[in-house]
């Protein structure tokens, strides 16, 4: 076979790959080890059947750009984290939609109404904690307390870091393994937590506490409230399951589920490490302004709820 017949013939298989080892998103649709192996095949031909130096350099190059796109070294953490982000949670949000959906509503739903009783009745909150919780919290969001006076030590935020994680999880776990319980035990801890932050806004607004308390959790906010409703939407997805397992058995069905729901409850930990990591170094700090304090919350928020409603708006 003549050099430019070889080459009409190629041509396309290599401007593909050529397309493809510079296109990531092209890259996921293709075999690109197969296409390297039929290159290096085409290569060999050329080679043995002496065609010119430019076509032969040609190849060459198109080859080292392979290799290098085929072998080149991958962080084992940030990689496949990319990957989740970007592409398995967006698929399981969309999934799942009417799940995240509801769980939206039910806790922001119970927060708001909540909120309102105890604005129009404030001896609402001790129906809900203690007055022993009720004056720790007073203390603790008061602005004239000592706490406010000074900004706590570097060791104390890892010391509160870990504390927060190992709590905020903790909420998780409860939630995701509740579904088991017929999905009350995710529905309980859900409604709990929407009961505990609607009468505790509204307390800390009816005493006027609001400047510290809500400068405080409005960033690390968007992605702890976030987690609980994820894994309270995850732990509903294997409640749903075992009540209508369908053709499976039980136990099939909570396999089944808790792999479909799996991607939820390790969004929720992402975000619940993010929470933690605010809530110990930068809610707590007193040197921050309480207006810088509400734009990063904000934008946090807007970010967190456009990344979970743009996905679930998604059909698959």
């Amino acid at each position: 076979m003549k050099q430019a017949e070889f080459t009409k013939q190629k041509q396309n298989q290599w401007q593909l790959l050529k397309e493809v080892l510079t296109d990531p998103e092209l890259a996921k649709d293709h075999d690109l080890p197969k296409m390297i192996r039929q290159l290096s095949h085409d290569l060999a031909i050329a080679k043995s059947r002496l065609y010119s130096p430019s076509l032969v350099n040609y190849l060459n190059q198109l080859m080292l750009m392979g290799h290098q796109q085929l072998y080149k070294p991958t962080n084992r953490f940030i990689a496949p984290l990319w990957k989740f982000i970007k592409y398995d949670l967006p698929q399981s949000l969309s999934e799942l939609r009417l799940y995240v959906v509801w769980a939206h509503i039910l806790f922001y739903g119970v927060s708001i109404i909540a909120f309102a009783i105890t604005l129009i009745d404030p001896d609402f909150v001790r129906n809900v904690i203690s007055n022993a919780q009720v004056v720790n919290i007073e203390e603790m969001y008061d602005p004239l307390s000592k706490h406010y006076a000074k900004e706590r030590e570097s060791d104390s935020d890892f010391l509160m870091f870990g504390y927060y994680i190992f709590n905020n999880i903790s909420i998780a776990f409860q939630s995701f393994v509740g579904g088991i319980i017929l999905g009350f035990g995710a529905l309980y801890v859900l409604l709990f937590n929407a009961l505990y932050l609607g009468v505790i806004s509204g307390h800390i607004v009816n005493i006027d506490y609001g400047s510290t308390f809500f400068s405080f959790v409005i960033t690390h906010g968007a992605f702890e409230l976030t987690a609980i409703v994820l894994s309270a939407a995850a732990g509903s997805v294997i409640g749903v399951n075992l009540l209508a397992p369908g053709r499976y058995s039980r136990l099939d069905a909570l396999k089944v589920s808790g792999k479909k729901a799996l991607p939820l409850m390790f969004a929720a930990f992402l975000m619940l490490v993010i929470a933690a990591f605010f809530e110990a170094f930068w809610s707590s700090s007193q040197t921050i302004p309480h207006l810088v304090k509400y734009g990063v919350g904000s934008f946090c928020w807007f970010w967190v709820l456009m990344y979970i409603f743009r996905r679930v708006s998604h059909e698959n």
